[in-house]
């Protein structure tokens, strides 16, 4: 009686391991958007922008830039997402090296909710991102101040690596 009592946890940790892929595998489903969910996050998207007062233009479908303190910042809504971003600066203008990535790192730490990072054409950005549900105007302004003003920061401390400063 004794090894039987020895083998159920080996028991109920094999159990655990053979569900736990099935587990996980679970939490990835994913469902498809329809064209009324995008109208419904373009419409949102056209509304925060008027109700911000902020200046933009429209670029594309889902995209419009918001001119801020000389930067362009581009918006650009998903089906239930919103992303704003600034590129602080053009590959072809930044030496880059170990002392400005570890910059641009402490400085990603420093920053909240906002990050700093290189997008597909290694060009400096700053951006946030969203459940579009979960904005409403006073966010939506939130979104748009933490952007620009880590754009600021990043642009004074990348400033030693640029070509064209």
């Amino acid at each position: 009686m004794k090894i039987r009592n020895n083998f159920a946890p080996l028991v109920v940790a094999v159990a655990v391991v053979i569900s736990l892929p099935h587990a996980l595998l679970a939490r990835t489903v994913t469902t498809k958007s329809t064209p009324q969910d995008r109208e419904a996050s373009v419409a949102k998207v056209i509304r925060l922008l008027q109700d911000s007062g902020l200046t933009h233009r429209k670029t594309g479908a889902n995209t419009w830039v918001i001119e801020r303190q000389g930067k362009s910042m581009l918006v650009a809504a998903g089906t239930d997402f919103l992303v704003l971003g600034i590129i602080v600066a053009v590959k072809k203008n930044m030496r880059v090296s170990a002392d400005l990535q570890f910059k641009l790192l402490k400085l990603n730490h420093s920053l909240d909710y906002a990050k700093v990072g290189f997008d597909d054409d290694d060009d400096l950005f700053v951006r946030t991102e969203a459940r579009l549900r979960l904005i409403d105007l006073e966010a939506f302004k939130s979104m748009v101040n933490d952007v620009g003003n880590g754009a600021v920061k990043a642009q004074n401390e990348v400033r030693p690596f640029l070509v064209t400063p």
